[in-house]
């Protein structure tokens, strides 16, 4: 989060009157809700953290919304869901929700996976006797790997646990597209088109006009980061669609479905009537901030789950290894997009680009808004490691302090301003 000070670096005055930036003086900030942001994160078990911080943040959620947008990763997604609605009952869901987790049984074995742990299980204890007792063993061995079918299929599972614990557990509180207070951005990975997508809703009176705006700057963009007669360097697939009550909890229940660990989730695509397999948010963009900035919010709060010295133990098993290098990757995905609101600061000072191609004029153009708003990011995050791990869905003590420490944290942010 090095990168972070830099907006606050940015925007301080200089003392001597040569020394000032060409940004200064800047002009004043917007006022407090306007434009307001929150992104949750992806989590895993974590995201009871990031329920805790929420719950503080939105302690006076009966005498108004906190928030204009709330964009969601993972578990965060299931945390934007219900903050998204904006209620005192929806907030109490909400760590109801979490606080169940381990009770839920989140993590339950596929039934064809448990067939071959219960197999190797009975082998190991075949080992310990001698004969005719290891006959018997063997013979339930046999038994249970025949449960769980021929080898061909198991190949074909595409998630170890049963997803059935988190789905139930996600449909046991309704989410009501209607009853949303806020606008919502859920984002999931489209492994069938290899994009990153959002599923979006817009509300309030500007909603119309705010999801045009939106579509207009991301849309555009890709199209103008090529030259004339040069082809793009990605098949220029939709990755924005709307989210609808018949795809929102499909939504939300894929944006949380890690990679390996549960199963891809179907959604169908209203734009094409294609369906398409989604996994965890997480894998393409842990913490959706460039989706704030998109939707037009000027002041960001951020919920992480890690420390900001906390780094994952020295990988010695295959998924240590993977988390340890998905972690690498969404850290540079969170220094980008904190770079890319420095440069939209920026560019909207610097509006002399004469001498770069048209292509590029209009690339930057598009990064900029017609008036001047400077960012603001808020981060909420431990001060120490949790020490839940991301897959503690079953640890209740971990996930009840966690829960508490995230109440705590939200009442001591950082800010990084470029209004300062």
């Amino acid at each position: 989060m090095a990168l972070l000070g830099a907006l606050g670096a940015a925007g301080a005055p200089a003392a001597a009157l040569g020394a000032q930036p060409p940004w200064y003086p800047l002009p004043p900030p917007l006022p407090l809700g306007k434009g307001r942001a929150l992104v949750v994160s992806g989590a895993g078990a974590r995201g009871t953290y990031e329920a805790g911080a929420i719950k503080w943040l939105f302690r006076n959620v009966s005498a108004g919304q906190p928030f204009d947008l709330i964009c969601g990763t993972s578990a965060g997604a299931i945390n934007a869901a219900f903050a998204a609605q904006g209620t005192v009952e929806s907030i109490q869901r909400n760590e109801q929700l979490w606080k169940g987790m381990p009770s839920a049984g989140i993590l339950t074995l596929q039934p064809q996976i448990q067939d071959v742990v219960d197999g190797a299980k009975e082998l190991q204890e075949s080992a310990k006797h001698g004969y005719p007792a290891k006959l018997r063993y063997i013979g339930r061995a046999k038994n249970e790997f025949q449960k769980a079918g021929p080898p061909a299929d198991l190949i074909k599972l595409m998630g170890v646990m049963d997803d059935a614990g988190i789905e139930a557990l996600v449909r046991r509180y309704p989410l009501e597209l209607s009853s949303l207070q806020s606008s919502l951005f859920v984002t999931a990975t489209n492994v069938t088109n290899m994009t990153s997508d959002s599923f979006y809703q817009f509300v309030g009176p500007n909603a119309a006009n705010s999801a045009a705006r939106f579509l207009e700057r991301t849309s555009g963009r890709k199209q103008r980061m090529t030259s004339s007669g040069t082809p793009p360097l990605t098949i220029q697939h939709s990755t924005h669609h709307v989210l609808t009550q018949d795809n929102f909890t499909d939504a939300v229940v894929a944006s949380a479905a890690m990679p390996g660990v549960f199963q891809p989730v179907a959604i169908k695509r209203r734009e094409t009537g294609d369906t398409n397999l989604y996994v965890d948010g997480g894998v393409a963009n842990n913490t959706p901030v460039e989706l704030a900035i998109d939707a037009g919010a000027t002041d960001i709060t951020v919920i992480l789950a890690t420390a900001l010295d906390e780094l994952p133990a020295q990988p010695t098993t295959l998924p240590g290894m993977l988390q340890a290098v998905n972690a690498i990757m969404q850290q540079r995905i969170l220094q980008n997009d904190v770079m890319l609101a420095v440069a939209k600061n920026l560019l909207a000072r610097h509006k002399d680009w004469s001498g770069l191609n048209p292509g590029m004029q209009a690339f930057l153009e598009s990064l900029r808004d017609g008036e001047w708003t400077p960012i603001r990011l808020r981060v909420i995050r431990p001060r120490k490691p949790l020490k839940l791990s991301v897959l503690g869905f079953n640890d209740q003590e971990g996930i009840d302090t966690a829960f508490d420490i995230g109440y705590h944290d939200a009442q001591h942010e950082w800010v990084y301003s470029a209004a300062a």
